[in-house]
């Protein structure tokens, strides 16, 4: 059953391909089906994991926090999917906000999860404001289009993002690098990475981003959420 896991973390890159391309495309309802199905492959492949890892009350607990995270996840792809396909401007906002809240709940799930696991070394406190104090920066230098509310919301959000790396390198730190850690630590930084070029290319109008920077966000995020998928399975 292992390599099941393994061939769903396939389909989801393969229709995370198929999402971009029908982006590119145009073609926005066979986008959000794209985008919808590689999400729900993502959620099956940490329900999986869950019934295949080994039973205890902290593989539990570990695990049905991360499902929920894959699934907020999922619904902040499909509100995401509606934004780019929407023309009425106010609605677009609201489903935009809706889709980053999806999201932000998500890290949030993360974040505690992975804080959990053990106590943050106290030296690494001071790089859990790194992105946040980045982006505080581009903001006040008017690099970014984000509404003042925006720009609040999104502070807190690279927070978020910012503490879900930290913790993954606390989690190496204190257990060394085993699959789950290594698993943890590559799938915050695709993550983060995602994040960011998807932030770019939102607020950023005059970033200079390559042509299929679509293809990078959502297969670096795609990978991501199997990653941390996977990591229920090694945990």
């Amino acid at each position: 059953m292992e390599a099941v896991l393994y061939v769903l973390v396939a389909i989801c890159f393969i229709f995370g391909v198929i999402k971009a391309r029908a982006g590119s495309k145009g073609d926005r309802d066979f986008e959000l089906i794209a985008k919808t199905v590689g999400a729900l492959t993502f959620v099956c492949i940490g329900i999986l994991a869950f019934f295949l890892s080994k039973p205890s009350s902290e593989n539990m607990r570990y695990g049905l926090a991360v499902i929920v995270a894959l699934i907020l996840g999922m619904l902040g792809d499909i509100f995401l999917c509606l934004y780019d396909s929407n023309a009425h401007a106010d609605r677009k906002n609201l489903i935009q906000t809706v889709g980053v809240v999806f999201f932000f709940l998500g890290h949030i799930c993360y974040m505690f999860n992975m804080l959990s696991l053990q106590p943050l070394k106290l030296y690494l406190l001071p790089t859990l404001l790194i992105f946040p104090l980045i982006y505080i920066i581009l903001a006040a230098k008017k690099v970014l289009t984000a509404s003042f509310a925006q720009n609040i919301m999104l502070t807190i959000y690279f927070l978020a993002l910012n503490t879900i790396l930290v913790s993954s390198i606390n989690l190496i730190i204190i257990s060394g690098a085993t699959a789950f850690t290594i698993l943890l630590l590559v799938a915050s930084v695709l993550f983060i990475s995602s994040d960011i070029v998807l932030g770019l290319s939102w607020f950023a109008p005059k970033a200079k981003l390559y042509k299929n920077h679509d293809y990078y966000i959502i297969l670096s995020y795609f990978t991501a959420q199997c990653l941390f998928a996977l990591t229920v399975y090694f945990f």
